[in-house]
């Protein structure tokens, strides 16, 4: 029987650097910037449906609020260039 105290362990096994790193304050992460165009055709009530689903007063709030949903990002711009952005915008183009 062997003494108390010299029963062999395995060697512990040494971290790079690199893994050092990251045991101790995680890997780096890079935010990454997208910028995408998007183009959709809806009826003026599913317009209207969709700003109410989400309780949104304009397209670009209603897409802010979609891809927040969807990805959880709070640093959303968004930019009506053509279209309504508004119920009001689109009565107005609509003649209503």
């Amino acid at each position: 029987m062997a003494a108390s105290g010299s029963h062999e362990c395995a060697p512990k096994p040494r971290l790079g650097i690199r893994k050092v790193y990251e045991v101790r304050e995680g890997p780096r992460e890079m935010d990454v910037k997208i910028k995408a165009t998007i183009e959709f055709t809806l009826s003026g009530a599913s317009l209207e449906d969709a700003l109410a689903e989400y309780d949104e007063l304009s397209v670009e709030g209603l897409l802010k609020e979609v891809v927040d949903k969807a990805i959880a990002c709070e640093d959303i711009k968004t930019q009506v260039v053509e279209g309504p952005n508004t119920l009001e915008d689109y009565d107005q183009q609509s003649g209503g």
